[in-house]
């Protein structure tokens, strides 16, 4: 008898909590068929514009060299300590709501395994918010030891971007050529050609010395509408990876670029049968 009271009581409330929301429901004002978002408390737009993937973020990947000719020094400071310096002080200052991310090449010691070698790229923090401080104790961990894979980096940064809507660029930071037979320049105009909305900042690093160098990085960023920026000073290098970061990227360089060049170097040597990586293994079709 007390339970069927019991079960009566449970009823009731459950009536009257379900009268209270159907009314509370019936308050909401209608738009033709559809439920007004900026009267439902329970469509959360915040949460939807704050997601890593909204349309209205920019998302940028930082491809970071890291190949054993980092350690050479310009006024008396290895390349690869001032970089790590300027990068923790330009991050820190980066718009909060910007998707950044970190991928390195060239930090393992080579193994005369060119398969290896020459793959030696590495995604360490995914683009998003709220990872600045993760981002820049990643690049203190980093030594320079490896080779420079400019073009597998490269690709492998497409893909990394691939899932993320708005506006995507990748800033690559390098003080040399690529060493592993393939060609970024024919990799960043098959973007082009693509019709391949994304844009890639290069940063020369060091290079005012090294004409083939800085031809092959210009024509990177020329063939995807990016910058490029020579850095041949900690100042030099904060004031252009601030600008890539915290403006829009945008606009061409006003540069000739000649027919490819063939590269020569103690570097390069031996490696001239290395198979390329063709730039047909990017999934160059527009996600949706």
């Amino acid at each position: 008898m007390i339970r069927k009271k019991q079960n009566i009581q449970y009823l009731k409330i459950r009536n009257k909590l379900f009268f209270i929301l159907f009314s509370f429901f019936l308050s909401i004002p209608f738009v033709g068929s559809a439920i007004s978002q900026d009267s439902n408390p329970f469509l959360n737009t915040k949460r939807l514009k704050d997601s890593l993937y909204a349309s209205g973020k920019r998302s940028i990947l930082i491809v970071f060299d890291a190949s054993r000719s980092m350690e050479e020094k310009i006024n008396g400071e290895t390349k690869i300590h001032i970089a790590k310096r300027v990068l923790e002080d330009v991050l820190l200052k980066a718009a909060p709501e910007i998707n950044l991310g970190l991928r390195v090449y060239g930090s393992s010691k080579p193994t005369n395994n060119i398969n290896f070698d020459c793959n030696d790229s590495r995604l360490l923090i995914l683009p998003g918010t709220n990872n600045r401080r993760a981002i820049i104790s990643e690049i203190y961990k980093i030594l320079p030891q490896g080779f420079t894979p400019i073009t597998f980096s490269l690709t492998q940064a497409i893909q990394d971007l691939a899932p993320y809507n708005g506006e995507k660029s990748i800033i690559l930071i390098s003080d040399g050529l690529e060493t592993c037979g393939s060609d970024p320049c024919e990799l960043a105009a098959s973007l082009k050609e693509s019709q391949i909305d994304l844009k890639i900042d290069v940063v020369g690093f060091g290079v005012k010395d090294d004409w083939e160098a800085q031809q092959q990085l210009k024509c990177i960023a020329l063939n995807t509408n990016g910058k490029y920026i020579s850095a041949e000073s900690d100042e030099d290098l904060t004031r252009g990876l601030t600008e890539s970061i915290n403006k829009s990227v945008s606009g061409r360089i006003i540069t000739m670029i000649s027919k490819p060049i063939e590269v020569k170097s103690e570097e390069t040597e031996g490696y001239e049968n290395l198979p390329k990586i063709e730039s047909e293994k990017v999934n160059l079709k527009r996600k949706r």
